[in-house]
């Protein structure tokens, strides 16, 4: 026995398992926190090199170091990517969607390491990318990794907690770390989710303060007096920021699309390199649409950018965003739809002041608003957005108007596209995932979780005799019948015995007179939804489980007594 097991039950023995649970789910916080520090400072250590070597040179330098460094980023996070594990590509944010709400997914050890250095490679060479989605997903694999060796029984609800504790940890935002767990990803409001949820991103946005500093990621303060043509403008800016952000969830769709379709004869790793390219180009001419933006978005809010220059640099964002994003290189859209909110909300902001300069309209107030108005229309999470503007700010003197617009872009974007982003770029992969409530969250879960592996068989040559002694040693009601090569042929339960004594059967005949060959039978890839539906459809008692990528083979059995015990246990899913 190991020393880490040792010490595992010495805390099981002194500790009830809920003490268990939250002293876990804070330790995968801490990690997550130091991951989370490590790969942000990464990031900003080789955007600081960046800007230091090409202003170091002669004029012509940055023409032709920047693309060329943008590029070959781009080129390493493209074979990174391509050549590890393609689970690494993208935000990160869907593909832990897939894993909570599928049954057997799980995030890779390769994955989280692919993702962490495909994403520095990524946003740090000057790609349109965010850290916030990488963050997430790494977050969600290294809970995913360390619940079991902590002692945890089961994954998915860790994963959520890791998630969130992810988001908390990248935007110094604890609290929408935790509406991002019930808003996005888990959508369980139950004490069971909530709980660890909460220490997991306390724990993590802690460590990161320890580790990097104790502040609001923005520095703003300033007000947006309530009137009737404030209101309306909040109104005019929600509706925008939904249409546009309709918009941009199309054109990234569009672009995954275009190098799929037209850049299929270039390999897939060269993408990045592309992108890069062209990121670098743009951005020597717009340097602000380079990154992750943090630098451009405090600008913003700061209001060190003339109006006139505003449009450029969301024109520029957008597309250098989009063509990013499609290479499938590691990075998100949290970050650049911050950034877009922020210069939409400002553009209009600057609009009102020079249509109206009575009123004395700050722009800045309304890109903070626009903020979470575009983020809210593609991603369909008005709380979060809400929650995290105001951690990410400290200002709660916007924090009516920002609800306001908020559900006004949330509303619009509804009636525009259907569902967030995460989902429809799940869509166009393939994956039609369904998003659980409470009373189907079995969906969730695969067989594997509640089934009995261990089972006792018998074979077809066993005579009724020998049958029926079994029974009466045994607390079995039923068992599958194989054949001499070991294959599944039927299953002969105590009703089958009675039936044979009514009739009289020399009790000498083989099982496989009296067995019943019509199986009920289910995948192991199938979920405990299905189970329990069958069960009750069938009106029996249990299924037999098979692997239809061996031949049926039969490797368990799923009763209802195995479900109900396992929804039982769910308090110990840490």
């Amino acid at each position: 026995m190991s020393e880490l097991t040792k010490l595992r039950d010495f805390f099981s023995r002194i500790l009830d398992y809920k003490t268990q649970i939250l002293i876990r789910v804070a330790i995968i916080g801490v990690v997550i926190g130091c991951v989370a520090v490590a790969f942000r400072l990464c990031t900003e250590k080789v955007v600081e090199l960046l800007a230091h070597v090409s202003n170091s040179g002669e004029h012509w330098y940055p023409w032709v170091f920047v693309p060329l460094f943008c590029a070959t980023g781009g080129l390493l996070a493209g074979l990174v990517t391509n050549k590890v594990t393609p689970d690494a590509k993208g935000s990160g944010i869907p593909q832990v969607k897939h894993v909570l709400n599928s049954s057997g997914a799980n995030i890779r050890l390769r994955t989280i390491f692919a993702k962490f250095i495909g994403g520095v490679a990524a946003i740090a060479s000057g790609l349109s990318l965010g850290r916030e989605g990488p963050t997430i997903q790494i977050s969600a694999g290294i809970a995913s990794k360390l619940s079991p060796i902590l002692g945890g029984k089961h994954r998915k609800r860790a994963i959520a907690s890791g998630a969130g504790a992810g988001l908390a940890a990248a935007f110094n935002t604890p609290i929408a770390g935790v509406m991002f767990v019930i808003e996005e990803l888990d959508r369980n409001f139950s004490s069971l989710s909530l709980g660890p949820a909460i220490v997991a991103s306390v724990a993590a946005a802690f460590t990161c303060r320890m580790l990097y500093g104790d502040f609001f990621t923005f520095h703003f303060h300033c007000d947006c007096p309530i009137t009737a043509i404030t209101l309306i403008a909040i109104l005019v800016l929600g509706v925008v920021s939904a249409i546009f952000g309709t918009y941009f969830q199309r054109s990234v769709l569009f672009s995954i699309n275009f190098y799929k379709k037209y850049l299929a004869s270039v390999p897939a790793w060269s993408w990045g390199a592309i992108a890069g390219l062209i990121t670098g180009i743009v951005g020597i001419w717009v340097p602000q649409a380079l990154g992750g933006g943090h630098t451009t978005l405090e600008g913003v809010l700061a209001g060190a950018y003339a109006w006139s220059l505003i449009p450029l640099i969301f024109l520029a964002k957008y597309l250098l965003t989009v063509i990013a994003y499609g290479s499938g290189v590691p990075g998100g859209i949290f970050a650049p739809a911050l950034i877009l909110g922020a210069l939409l909300g400002s553009g209009l902001g600057h609009l009102l002041d020079l249509m109206m300069p009575s009123l004395n309209i700050d722009p800045a107030s309304f890109a903070f608003i626009g903020m979470g108005a575009f983020f809210t229309a593609i991603s369909r999470a008005p709380i979060t957005s809400i929650v995290m503007l105001f951690e990410l700010t400290g200002n709660y003197q916007l924090v009516l108007p920002l609800m306001f617009g908020c559900i006004i872009a949330n509303i619009s974007a509804e009636r525009l596209k259907e569902g967030s982003i995460y989902a429809n770029l799940l869509e166009n992969d393939g994956i039609n995932i369904r998003e659980f409530t409470t009373p189907s969250y079995l969906q969730r879960f695969s067989i594997q979780d509640a089934m009995t592996r261990k089972l006792d068989t018998i074979e077809e040559t066993m005579t009724i005799r020998e049958l029926h002694e079994l029974f009466d040693h045994s607390d079995h009601t039923g068992f599958p019948v194989l054949d001499a090569t070991g294959k599944l042929v039927g299953m002969v339960t105590h009703h089958d015995i009675h039936e044979a004594f009514d009739v009289q059967l020399d009790q000498d005949s083989p099982v496989a007179e009296i067995m019943s060959t019509e199986l009920r039978l289910l995948s192991m890839h199938d979920n405990l939804h299905a189970a329990i539906l069958k069960l009750y459809e069938y009106k029996i008692g249990r299924l037999l489980i098979v692997d239809e990528h061996q031949g049926n083979k039969l490797v368990g059995i799923i009763t209802r007594s195995d479900i109900i015990n396992f929804e039982a246990n769910q308090e110990l899913d840490y």
